[in-house]
């Protein structure tokens, strides 16, 4: 990874985590939304940038990162995926607004494995959806994985979701 590629990466995951202060609180997990971006040539942690609550860096293991890693397993040019709030209200916004949307619910996984980023992995067989319902994950217990390109992609999506939600 060159300095280039990655100041490009935190300038793009910083900015895109800037706009999602305007996002409606309903929306936001309790340790707040985490957004994840890969380098192209991303294969672990150490090559994925995350946001999460201001703080900005490479190499965090955060959940974000291990669902993009094997994302981009499918689909090399899925960079970024973001993470918001699980409930009803939510996940039926974003099957409207997005509408390749896949759902997975941990509890019904074998035991011993893990289940995110399998669940993933079989979800993403046919093409990385746009969005995953995630229920009963054991790290938030449930969430909402949002995907995109870039991180723009990503925050786009969810405010247009949040604005969605306060009509």
């Amino acid at each position: 990874m060159t300095a280039k590629q990655q100041s490009e990466v935190l300038r793009s995951i910083q900015k895109a985590s800037g706009r999602l202060e305007a996002a409606n609180r309903y929306i936001i997990p309790k340790g707040g939304i985490s957004l994840a971006y890969a380098l192209e040539d991303a294969l672990d942690q150490k090559k994925v940038a995350v946001a999460r609550e201001g703080s900005v860096g490479f190499g965090i293991d955060e959940p974000v990162v291990r669902v993009i890693l094997t994302a981009r397993r499918f689909n090399p040019d899925m960079r970024s995926v973001g993470c918001i709030r699980l409930n009803e209200d939510i996940a039926e916004t974003v099957r409207e607004l997005l509408q390749d949307v896949e759902e997975y619910d941990a509890e019904k996984f074998p035991k011993g494995i893990s289940t995110m980023e399998w669940g993933i992995a079989f979800l993403c067989k046919e093409g990385v959806p746009a969005a995953v319902v995630a229920q009963n994950e054991p790290t938030y217990g449930g969430c909402i994985y949002i995907f995109g390109e870039t991180p723009e992609d990503v925050a786009n999506r969810i405010l247009i979701i949040s604005e969605r939600l306060t009509l």
